[in-house]
């Protein structure tokens, strides 16, 4: 996904959706290693942002309502000790298993979501291609 396609994906959502949405990127795209961005087409939080690997999604944006920003992580929910090291500080924002919701950036701890991408990227990277190598590569169906 280009930085134009980005910004067209952003059209239409609130100032502060657009500043969470472009801060998350950054953090995704500076400590995930490269995973693909693509905007989902299919029928699980259709419309949002996918970082992933494989069809496999493994962080996601997305707008909540007209005026908060959801992440879907799903190494957090994959990892006891990341829920342990950062559950306290990310527990106001968290609304499911492996997803946080926020309407500010400044609310949000970074060091908690940087350590979270960081950290278990890797882990979750080996896991789908050792996935992908074991398995014939489903279709491509949730990009546009």
């Amino acid at each position: 996904m280009t930085d134009d396609e980005f910004a067209a994906w952003l059209d239409g959502r609130s100032d502060d959706q657009v500043t969470a949405m472009r801060w998350l990127r950054r953090i995704v795209v500076d400590h995930s290693g490269g995973l693909d961005e693509y905007v989902n087409t299919g029928r699980w939080l259709e419309g949002f942002v996918f970082y992933g690997m494989h069809d496999q999604m493994v962080f996601a944006i997305g707008p909540k309502g007209k005026t908060k920003t959801t992440f879907h992580m799903m190494p957090y929910y994959g990892s006891p000790v990341l829920r342990e090291r950062h559950g306290p500080v990310l527990a106001p924002f968290v609304t499911g298993k492996s997803c946080i919701a926020f309407g500010r950036v400044g609310d949000v701890p970074r060091e908690a979501l940087t350590d979270i991408v960081g950290r278990r990227t890797p882990v979750m990277r080996a896991m789908l291609e050792q996935r992908a190598g074991s398995a014939p590569s489903p279709p491509e169906r949730h990009h546009r």
